[in-house]
């Protein structure tokens, strides 16, 4: 299999978690606001006023445990992210390197 092919092969599969993991923080935000919601009515009954309501939303079980779901999704996101960037700047160097080589042995004397 040449360079090139997989090269290409390996910028689809990161691309394609890049995606998926893009996807997961699209689903799990949503989750985060559902959830804040919530937690929100049900201790808005007991709360005096709405900033506790909302301060006992945030501190409650539920929204933590989102929260550190969401944020695992997101570093997978960037972490995602910046392996197909690392890869699409490895390739554009080989292929630099390999214009370069080409067009040095044109150059050479016979």
């Amino acid at each position: 299999m040449s360079l090139s092919n997989k090269s290409y092969e390996e910028l689809e599969k990161a691309s394609t978690e890049w995606s998926v993991a893009h996807g997961k923080v699209i689903i799990l935000n949503e989750g985060l606001k559902a959830t804040y919601s919530k937690c929100f009515l049900k201790h808005k009954l007991d709360s005096k006023t709405v900033i506790e309501a909302e301060h006992k939303a945030r501190t409650d079980d539920d929204y933590k445990k989102i929260v550190e779901v969401y944020a695992e999704a997101e570093m997978a996101l960037v972490k995602a992210r910046y392996h197909y960037n690392n890869l699409d700047k490895y390739v554009s160097l080989k292929q630099s390197e390999l214009k370069r080589d080409l067009a040095l042995n044109g150059k050479q004397p016979t």
